[in-house]
């Protein structure tokens, strides 16, 4: 019996004197530059005091030794393997959405960004390598600053881990004014048939582009009645069997052209200031019919 009684407290004295332990999560996985938290090692209840050999800033597994002190301020070491993940892409702010310059404007496809950065890393610089991947951003345009036209402006950033992120914004790039005066002179003429940048156009009232009134002229000294005169015809040098030939072919060419800023159609007329049955174009036109055949 003595030696039953002997057996036991020898155990309870050792169990009593033993190591105390936690027990760690497996796969363990902590986000780049995050501080470590005891929660994230293990769901005892106990506090981290310290860890060693731990890189927040390192992607990658890493193999730390981490301190707890449990309740009863106990001091509890313990090696753990985890991994350092980084999952969020940089961050790019733009000033504007849609940036809007006339022609023949200096422009800077730099100047409409307001910041590139990573959330840990910080600001990430402009780069001019066309192959990087990692640790900056890139520009990217198609914009022509001479040409009337839509562009896109294209922002492609890589951290340090090579996390893309990418944002683009538009450019209108306008007519320049000369352009735009002539554009709204030419729209405010009184049924002169001019196209509208979007492609609309005015039909004349009458036959002779403009009013009811027919254009005043200077007669030639020789009437030569059914002969185009050849100051009727645009400077289009063409001429149509209808209306609506003229119309088409006006507004097909105005939409092919970067240069047109509307087209006007009219009938012609002989030598003896007679109507005929004719059509012609004129584009870019500014000024009054009735000078077509003087």
């Amino acid at each position: 019996m003595k030696k039953i009684i002997g057996s036991v407290l020898l155990c309870v004295l050792l169990c009593a004197c033993g190591k105390a332990s936690v027990e760690v999560k497996e796969g363990i996985v902590i986000e780049y530059g995050a501080e470590l938290k005891a929660e994230d090692l293990t769901d005892e209840k106990v506090t981290l005091k310290e860890v060693k050999s731990f890189d927040a800033k390192k992607a990658g597994e890493q193999k730390v030794t981490a301190i707890f002190v449990n309740e009863k301020d106990k001091e509890i070491e313990a090696e753990i393997t985890l991994e350092v993940k980084d999952t969020k892409k940089p961050v790019i702010k733009l000033k504007k959405e849609k940036v809007e310059i006339t022609a023949g404007d200096k422009f800077d496809a730099a100047s409409n960004i307001e910041s590139v950065k990573d959330p840990v890393d910080g600001d990430l610089k402009k780069s001019e390598d066309k192959k990087l991947t990692k640790n900056g951003y890139l520009i990217t345009s198609d914009v022509n600053a001479k040409k009337a036209g839509s562009y896109t402006v294209k922002v492609t950033a890589y951290d340090v881990n090579g996390n893309k992120a990418e944002s683009s914004y538009k450019v209108t790039v306008k007519k320049k004014p000369q352009e735009q005066a002539s554009t709204q002179n030419n729209n405010q003429s009184s049924g002169n048939g001019y196209t509208s940048n979007q492609g609309s156009y005015n039909r004349p009232s009458t036959g002779n582009t403009g009013s009811n009134k027919k254009p005043t002229q200077s007669k030639p000294q020789t009437c030569k009645a059914g002969v185009i005169h050849p100051n009727a015809i645009g400077n289009s040098g063409k001429v149509f069997n209808s209306e609506q030939e003229a119309i088409e072919y006006g507004k097909k060419v105005d939409a092919e052209s970067t240069n047109t800023v509307g087209f006007a159609y009219s009938q012609v007329f002989d030598y003896c200031d007679n109507t005929l049955d004719k059509w012609t174009v004129s584009f870019n036109y500014v000024g009054d019919y009735d000078d077509f055949l003087e």
